[in-house]
């Protein structure tokens, strides 16, 4: 079951769930700054998991404060250098592959990052429209 299947069931169901749970009181209000390009992507991925803005970034961001890890991390990077950082090591992976090298033989596609394989399909979808 996705996430938009899922939210179906809840509103189909809301009053049966509205009698076996108390509501989650959600009276702060957090601000964040971000880029355009970021709030579109932002934007993106929640409606592409049939959500609400403020509801998937409380989502994940709870889905990432449980996963935390106790230190901080080393370097945190800009929406932007974190695009290119993955440019980078696409293009490096294409580099490999042309070479005969094959990075993911061993271990099959599943477990190859979803962020990378959706800049992978945006890429070869500009490529495509550029030719």
């Amino acid at each position: 079951m996705d996430e938009a299947e899922r939210a179906q069931w809840f509103y189909d169901n809301r009053e049966q769930v509205a009698e076996e749970s108390a509501p989650a009181v959600l009276d702060r209000v957090v601000s964040v700054r971000v880029s355009p390009g970021d709030l579109g992507l932002l934007t993106e991925a929640a409606s592409a998991a049939g959500m609400k803005l403020s509801a998937w970034l409380r989502k994940v961001g709870l889905e990432a404060a449980a996963l935390a890890p106790a230190a901080p991390p080393a370097a945190v990077l800009s929406g932007e250098q974190t695009r290119q950082l993955q440019e980078s090591v696409i293009n490096i992976v294409e580099l490999l592959e042309r070479s005969g090298v094959r990075l993911d033989a061993a271990r099959g596609h599943r477990d190859q990052s979803l962020v990378l394989k959706g800049l992978r399909h945006k890429r070869k979808k500009k490529i495509e429209a550029g030719k």
